[in-house]
């Protein structure tokens, strides 16, 4: 009897544990499909404080992302960053990543379709977590307008790549899982 009881317990447990994590799922992906937030005129965090290249210029749908909500092999970066630019051209996400905004790491990457994304990340996550990649590939330039080193990191949490302080460089994607921003 005490046998039958301990089983249920232990079952319940599990299906408890189940739907918590099914709602915490459903929870990321519901945070990672929230609109974008605009991009503040006065050069605050994310704001065009680094060049004009991140504001928009031309009102084109390319210029703003209305949902971060990438196609099954589009590159993405989880949380989701502070500033995002999808469709853009070769071009253009070079030109935004080197015109990165103060106190921003500037990353940019390859879609599956041929066109290119650029992301502007600004908030430091707490201790021990990371910003996470997904579908980055090749070796592409990145800028880091920041005070502080930003560390690229592999699945395992090992370095395997920095950028100092208001510098940039090339930046083989296909080891690097994760960013620490600060």
């Amino acid at each position: 009897m005490s046998r039958t009881s301990t089983s249920r317990g232990t079952g319940r447990r599990a299906v408890r544990r189940l739907v918590g994590g099914l709602v915490a799922l459903v929870s990321a992906v519901a945070v990672g499909m929230s609109p974008a937030v605009a991009t503040p005129a006065d050069g605050g965090p994310g704001g065009g404080g680094g060049g004009g290249s991140w504001s928009v210029t031309d009102g084109s749908a390319s210029d703003i992302t209305a949902s971060y909500a990438p196609a099954k092999g589009d590159p993405s970066i989880w949380p989701k960053p502070n500033e995002v630019r999808v469709n853009l051209s070769d071009a253009q996400s070079r030109q935004m990543v080197e015109d990165c905004p103060l106190y921003s790491l500037c990353v940019r990457n390859q879609e599956a379709d041929g066109l290119w994304s650029a992301y502007a990340l600004y908030y430091c996550l707490p201790a021990g977590q990371y910003y996470e990649l997904t579908n980055f590939t090749g070796t592409v330039y990145a800028q880091n307008s920041q005070t502080v080193t930003a560390r690229f990191l592999a699945q395992n949490d090992a370095e395997l790549d920095r950028i100092g302080a208001n510098s940039g460089k090339n930046i083989s994607w296909n080891p690097v899982w994760k960013i620490d921003l600060c």
